[in-house]
């Protein structure tokens, strides 16, 4: 049995405010090519389809497209909700898509759903457990107090006693006591309540996981995120990104391998002076390399004032994204303190605006823009008058 594991799509994401959409396009255009080339019994969607529980018009259509054109390769699609999604939006026309090929589990009812698919060494059964919370649980399980317990009870619903089974979920999962890598992009809970001890699992030929944007494993046994295709994230950018093909046989471990899908802009951090990069992106524009339309995160490390920063650096890196100043820091002694009644009362304008340049920059007003400061303060109060 071979099937390509994906998850964490979240297709309509904006990302410091850039629209994700056409990025998301050529990468469900990459993983049909993926599905035309490799030729898998099952596509596996392991939640966060959308960004959104009420998702874009644009977003929709994008998702309707793809899996028309997968259901076109007769290739079954194994759908789950996950903490992004709404698991009723989702499964709208779920009898429908079943018919087609397509399987969606958007809300837990009771038991897990599964889909059995056959290869010519028996049966796999795929199990479907949308993302979980302890009140999706209580109303047929009242002793839940925890998303373990929930997770817990839900599986205690599946059959293991025969063929080879599969578990698509959308979690956190930890193994050992010990975090799994996470970026900033996604969204957990308070301190530990969300968090699944890997052993959970156990008994699963294979359990495609969700929730998490790093390709990772999470403890000894056959349990892996595929981690989100795209760069949501500036903390992603040294995360290698792709599909997961998993070739399920009936006495061996699975072979998972990790296949590369085209992207349309990589995600990259760069540092320098405004000057420096402003050459070397004029650079990159006189060679056409498309890394100069990368997105970027932009830490500038000039010591004084950059003028009009963002539209200097977008004329050569149009994609900038996030921008940010790295200054010398002012010793300890020197720092700002908290300012009382009585020393607001008590300050000049120029010292108040020094206060607040200190505070920004990390380095005090020189005599010369402390001269132009209060020279402005003054016409200013004139003005007033």
């Amino acid at each position: 049995m071979r099937f390509i594991h994906i998850a964490d799509l979240h297709l309509g994401k904006r990302v410091h405010e850039f629209s994700m959409i056409e990025d998301q396009r050529v990468m469900l255009d990459a993983v049909l090519s993926l599905c035309e080339e490799e030729r898998p019994n099952a596509l596996v969607i392991a939640g966060d389809v959308y960004d959104k529980t009420i998702p874009s018009i644009e977003a929709i259509t994008l998702l309707e497209d793809f899996l028309i054109r997968v259901s076109q390769l007769d290739i079954s699609v194994l759908l789950i909700a996950g903490n992004h999604d709404s698991g009723e939006r989702l499964s709208f026309g779920g009898a429908f898509f079943k018919a087609h090929g397509l399987h969606v589990a958007g809300n837990f009812k009771g038991t897990v759903d599964k889909v059995s698919l056959a290869d010519e060494e028996g049966t796999v059964h795929f199990h479907l457990l949308p993302f979980i919370r302890p009140s999706d649980a209580r109303g047929y399980f009242p002793d839940v107090e925890s998303v373990s317990d929930a997770v817990a009870s839900a599986l205690s619903t599946i059959d293991k006693s025969s063929g080879r089974h599969v578990l698509i979920a959308h979690q956190f999962v930890t193994a050992y006591g010990q975090d799994p890598l996470r970026s900033d992009s996604e969204v957990l809970q308070v301190g530990t309540v969300d968090t699944i001890d890997a052993s959970i699992f156990e008994g699963f030929d294979y359990v495609a996981l969700g929730h998490l944007h790093g390709r990772q494993k999470v403890g000894a046994g056959p349990i892996h995120y595929a981690g989100s295709p795209l760069y949501y994230s500036f903390s992603e950018v040294n995360q290698k990104k792709g599909a997961l093909l998993v070739e399920l046989t009936k006495d061996a471990a699975p072979l998972i391998r990790q296949l590369p899908l085209q992207g349309r802009h990589g995600m990259r951090r760069i540092k320098g002076t405004m000057e420096a990069l402003i050459e070397e992106g004029r650079s990159l524009e006189q060679r056409d390399c498309p890394s100069r339309l990368d997105y970027l995160e932009v830490t500038l490390t000039d010591e004084g004032p950059v003028a009009d920063p963002m539209n200097r650096l977008k004329a050569v890196y149009p994609n900038t994204m996030h921008l940010l100043f790295q200054r010398g820091t002012v010793a300890d002694d020197d720092r700002d303190t908290l300012l009382d009644e009585e020393d607001l009362a008590n300050m000049q304008a120029d010292e108040l605006f020094g206060q607040f340049y200190e505070k920004q920059t990390q380095q005090k007003l020189t005599d010369y823009q402390r001269e132009i400061v209060k020279k402005v303060t003054v016409m200013s109060q004139e003005a007033v008058k």
